[in-house]
């Protein structure tokens, strides 16, 4: 059996001996190193605890009495779904073992796709107390809190020491060990004694069982060797199986002799296939239970015992098996001696110290205070982003000083040389750890750093400093916008031809009287023995001058300035008719006066310019944006050339403040970001803003790829947007500046959207009418029921019959009445008459009579 060659002399001159078989117990660095060695010869090595996957590399004759790592991380990444940790990181000697066991656990994990690897870190072997302090600063400071151990069992001592010193050990972390550990929990021992901040390490080992001959092993071997108890661990055993089951597998087989040397490595011992065969076809039950392979030489039993260090040993407390998966059959017990399961996820930033890149820009970071006599002092600044750093430090938990870069620009990247200068470039220089200013995404910068949560949304403004200020001519319509005017139009219109119709329906209305009258009334009653005026019809013939569709467009029309008409409507529905419109008029003519008043009060600015893209064909203005700023970067990465040209074409000023006043000197239209440039600009009533904001795009902190604390402030990002904190923050600082209520023109005007529910009196005050004069013709129908002793319904449809009988005759019967009145005034005897005779009274009388005769066949027909 070999346990351990330390030079390939020895191998040598045990191949020299004649040796068939070899056992191999230790590290998968000399498994796969003697494996290689003896597979030259064909001499067949069976491996009692090396586990890697890497072993049949350079040989296929190895037989594994454990399973391969690539399992064992197949059973790790299922402890980790357990507990639904998804960040892990990696701690790993740079040996056979654990490289490979890397390898393993990438191939899982990318499989899977659930899962963040953040660190994978590799610690030299030249001793056995490795120094890891660097991968345990990188671990603190990228706040993991699952750590996987695949390393040698004889580093793990000193390695959780040092974990301890830094804060690694605390309660909120965890830490997995492999079976390098978690198999040989005696390297785990300092003096014979257990340190306490081992207790709820988890750990992973192969399951090695006792079978029902273990008892009486145990009795016979402790009778043999005294004291001797402690020797009985999982690989003794499992060693002494394995020299029992070589035994089984060679017993009966003939075998050629073995005189292979050293020097003769092309020379191969033939019975090597004969003896691999055997192995991988013998199963054997021993002490550790049932022994098989199969063919490739793996342990046919794959399985795994899940363990926890508790009271100085590793427990069972699940298990993991190739076919069934992953089972717990206990609770754990976590670092800290705590019981409840850690998230797996930092919730804070562990009192770290950070330095923060910002620029001064209001409202997000002022300018330093004047007392202030450290410019990296937090306390020197006020501003949105300043208090919004304030909150986060307290509910991460980390300290801060702000740095500001040394040419004062955000950042751009140079075509050329593909540099980056200002807040980027410190933050890839690790010169700072976070950028907080409002930093607008693009797609450049997002290409080499990485950007929290949105803060707030921003586009692109083109300013420009007014050249005239007035109004045009047609300044009293823009109380209104258009289609207002033409709704008021539209119903004037409407109401007119109401008014109309309703005049001449209404039976209480003159017209509606009149036709009534004149088919009812009989006029030779009214003549013979009664005066002129008791006669109805004459009576509303002398009082109806009219409502006709001149008088009501007339009426309707005054009202608009509020003003009535000579004559107004008689009927209730008609009443009730123009009582809306002048209710709506009120509104209106409301309305109309104080918007009116606050254009002729505030004074509103112009520009000539509708659209950034009209700077290309004018040259009245310049235009410019600040040097390696994200709106050069935006407008030059635009698909549309116009806006690439207006990237090449603009003036590269030095600083926001420069561009800021270029704008306000005139004849400069300034292009930077919304919503900044309106805050530098709140209360210059003379800028104004040329079309609608374009490219839009998102403020937000910037952070290094892969930083560790991203999504901490993502998290708090998106807390303290939902709750609306970064929108009273603004206002609060907007609100802070001292600025006068300007105008911007149009803003003013109202359109028919805001004034729809003022419109809507008209079509309710219709529908009011037309109920009323429904009302009016069963009053009245009632009226005639009672006089001309018939029921209300033949009342009412005769009204209504004769009303629609004879609308169309009710002018001619006007005339026929007034020729008749006229003419039989002209034959009446004046007072200077009335001494003539009597027989010229007859022929008067008869005259008359023979004329209303005559009038009376004439309306008849």
């Amino acid at each position: 059996m070999l346990n351990y060659v330390t030079s390939s002399n020895t191998a040598c001159s045990m191949l020299e001996s004649g040796i068939s078989v070899v056992l191999q117990r230790g590290p998968s660095d000399d498994s796969i190193m003697y494996s290689g060695y003896f597979g030259v010869f064909n001499i067949p090595v069976m491996t009692v605890s090396a586990s890697s996957s890497q072993l049949r590399r350079k040989t296929s004759s190895v037989v594994t009495m454990v399973p391969s790592d690539k399992y064992q991380a197949a059973a790790i990444i299922d402890l980790l779904r357990y507990y639904k940790w998804s960040e892990v990181s990696i701690l790993s000697s740079n040996d056979d073992y654990g490289i490979n066991a890397i390898v393993d656990l990438q191939t899982r994990f990318l499989a899977d796709g659930n899962f963040e690897v953040k660190n994978i870190l590799i610690f030299d072997t030249y001793n056995d107390t490795p120094d890891v302090g660097d991968q345990l600063d990188t671990l603190w400071n990228s706040l993991d809190r699952v750590i996987i151990y695949f390393g040698s069992s004889k580093y793990i001592s000193s390695i959780l020491k040092q974990a301890k010193s830094v804060g690694l050990l605390e309660q909120e972390f965890v830490w997995v060990v492999s079976d390098s550990v978690a198999a040989n929990v005696g390297t785990l021992a300092f003096n014979g004694s257990y340190m306490g901040y081992y207790e709820g390490l988890i750990g992973i080992r192969p399951q090695i069982s006792r079978s029902t001959m273990y008892d009486d092993f145990k009795e016979e071997y402790v009778k043999s060797v005294p004291h001797s108890e402690d020797h009985l661990t999982d690989y003794n055993l499992l060693t002494y199986d394995g020299l029992m089951f070589i035994d089984k597998a060679l017993s009966g087989l003939t075998l050629a002799d073995q005189e292979l040397v050293c020097d003769a490595h092309k020379s191969q011992w033939g019975s090597g296939d004969d003896v691999l065969n055997a192995l991988t076809s013998t199963e054997y039950d021993g002490i550790t239970g049932s022994i098989g392979f199969t063919g490739e030489g793996e342990v046919e039993d794959v399985s795994y015992d899940i363990v926890n260090f508790v009271g100085g040993t590793f427990v069972p407390v699940g298990s993991w098996h190739l076919k069934t998966g992953l089972e717990m059959t206990s609770s754990v017990q976590f670092l800290g001696n705590k019981t409840t399961q850690p998230e797996g996820i930092a919730n804070e930033l562990n009192g770290m110290h950070l330095r923060l890149g910002i620029i001064p820009e209001m409202p997000f970071i002022s300018e330093p205070s004047l007392g202030c006599t450290d410019i990296k002092d937090p306390s020197c600044y006020t501003g949105v982003n300043v208090e919004i750093v304030s909150m986060m430090s307290q509910d991460l938990n980390f300290t801060y000083n702000f740095i500001t870069p040394d040419d004062m620009k955000f950042g751009g990247k140079n075509t050329t040389t593909g540099e980056w200068n200002g807040l980027i470039r410190d933050l890839l220089d690790n010169r700072t750890d976070m950028i907080v200013v409002a930093l607008s995404n693009n797609a450049v910068r997002k290409a080499d750093i990485d950007f929290s949560l949105s803060m707030m949304d921003g586009g692109l403004g083109a300013l420009v400093k007014s050249d005239s200020e007035g109004r045009d001519m047609f300044f009293f319509l823009r109380p209104f916008h258009s289609t207002v005017w033409i709704a008021v139009i539209l119903g004037c219109a409407l109401v007119t031809f109401m008014t109309y119709i309703l005049s001449k329906l209404s039976p209480y209305g003159v017209n509606g009287a009149l036709l009534y009258a004149q088919n009812t009334c009989k006029c030779e009653e009214c003549c013979q023995g009664g005066k002129e005026s008791d006669c109805r019809i004459e009576r509303l013939e002398d009082k109806n001058n009219g409502l006709d569709i001149r008088e009501s467009l007339w009426l309707i029309s005054a009202g608009l300035v509020g003003q009535t008409g000579e004559t107004l409507p008689k009927s209730p529905a008609g009443r009730i008719m123009i009582s809306t419109w002048w209710f709506f008029i009120l509104l209106i003519i409301t309305m109309y006066t104080a918007n009116m008043t606050a254009f002729l009060t505030l004074s509103y600015s112009i520009s000539d310019l509708n659209h950034p893209l009209e700077l290309l064909n004018q040259d009245k203005y310049q235009w410019g944006v600040v040097d390696s700023r994200n709106p050069e970067l935006l407008l030059a990465s635009n698909q549309n050339a116009d806006y690439n040209r207006i990237a090449d074409e603009a003036v590269k000023v030095g600083s926001y403040g420069e561009g800021l006043e270029r704008m306000r000197a005139g004849g400069f239209v300034f292009i930077d970001e919304i919503p900044g440039i309106n805050y530098a600009t709140k209360g210059e009533c003379d800028i104004v803003q040329i079309g609608e904001t374009f490219q839009p795009f998102e403020l937000a902190f910037g952070l290094r790829k892969n930083s560790p604390f991203k999504n901490l402030v993502d998290t708090f990002m998106l807390g303290i947007r939902e709750q609306g904190v970064i929108s009273e923050l603004y206002e609060k600082y907007e609100n802070q500046k001292a600025s006068k209520t300007c105008n911007a023109g149009n803003s003013l005007t109202m359109y028919f959207s805001s004034l729809a529910g003022v419109f809507w009196i008209i079509p309710m005050g219709m529908a009011a009418a037309l109920i009323c004069l429904f009302a009016e013709y069963v009053f009245v129908a009632i009226k005639d029921a009672r006089t001309n002793k018939v029921g209300l319904d033949v009342a009412l449809g005769e009204r209504l019959t004769k009303h629609c009988r004879n609308s169309r005759g009710l002018t001619r019967q006007k005339r026929v009445t007034f020729v008749e009145n006229h003419i039989t005034k002209d034959i009446t005897p004046s007072p200077d008459q009335t001494s003539s005779s009597e027989s010229q009274d007859d022929k008067d009388s008869n005259l008359r009579l023979s004329i209303r005769e005559s009038l009376a066949s004439f309306k008849e027909e």
